[in-house]
């Protein structure tokens, strides 16, 4: 499966991913999402492939911010072509963002890390990820996160900054948005075969929506994990399976 995905994307990256995964280009690569969002994509396709084989397939997909590339080709949305040329425009043009911004994870769900930015009045850190009740992700100026971490850790709140030197899912993407969705509109997204929960609209979407547009609000607007994750349990999924890797 990554000797397929590899095909597909050296062609447009100019470097070979399993090389990239073996560590032949160095070992100190992976903290550029230029670099570690088509390794996720790779392994993901892989895991999935290789569970298949043994019978293990899915009644319905969803994908955490990168995972939903994959989430988009398991559900059979996307080819394996188009969801390889998403994954490697996508790094690559987050990957022009670069030291604009941090990320935290909080011990607060997303509403009430929202509610705790207004009170602070930090306009310059937005709730990223919603991802389940007590627990959410934050993006925004490095001062505005150390301000929010120490209120926290005064408030004896879990706080931890991320080792990410981007502000993933915030403003700080706005400046890629024409870029992205230039680079993505020749996709050809089609009906889901299996249902897809978005975590970009927080529920049930139909495959012919993820356009360039949808993966440029992937990119840039929270992560609706729990809201996508809670009609599945509504809908009786009661066994959940964590592709990565």
């Amino acid at each position: 499966a990554v000797t397929e995905v590899d095909a597909l994307f050296q062609p447009l990256a100019g470097y070979s991913l399993i090389a990239e995964l073996a560590g032949e280009y160095g070992q100190e690569r992976f903290h550029l999402t230029e670099i570690a969002q088509p390794a996720l994509f790779a392994l993901q396709v892989g895991v999935t492939r290789m569970l298949a084989s043994q019978g293990v397939v899915p009644q319905a997909v969803m994908g955490h911010s990168v995972g939903e590339v994959a989430a988009a080709w398991a559900c059979g949305a996307l080819t394996l072509g188009d969801a390889t040329r998403v994954i490697y425009h996508r790094s690559r043009l987050q990957g022009l963002t670069a030291g604009s911004g941090q990320m935290s994870a909080v011990g607060l769900s997303g509403s009430d890390a929202a509610s705790l930015l207004q009170e602070l009045g930090l306009d310059d850190v937005v709730v990223a990820g919603e991802n389940s009740f007590k627990g959410s992700t934050v993006a925004g100026s490095v001062s505005g996160l150390e301000r929010l971490e120490q209120v926290l850790v005064e408030r004896q709140v879990f706080v931890r900054r991320l080792a990410l030197d981007y502000a993933f899912h915030s403003p700080a993407m706005n400046v890629i948005a024409e870029q992205v969705v230039e680079a993505l509109r020749d996709i050809a997204p089609r009906a889901s075969q299996i249902p897809m929960y978005s975590t970009v609209t927080g529920g049930l979407l139909d495959g012919e929506r993820l356009d360039a547009e949808y993966w440029w609000q992937n990119i840039r607007f929270p992560v609706l994990f729990q809201s996508a994750s809670e009609p599945l349990g509504e809908e009786g999924y009661n066994v959940f399976l964590e592709v990565g890797p």
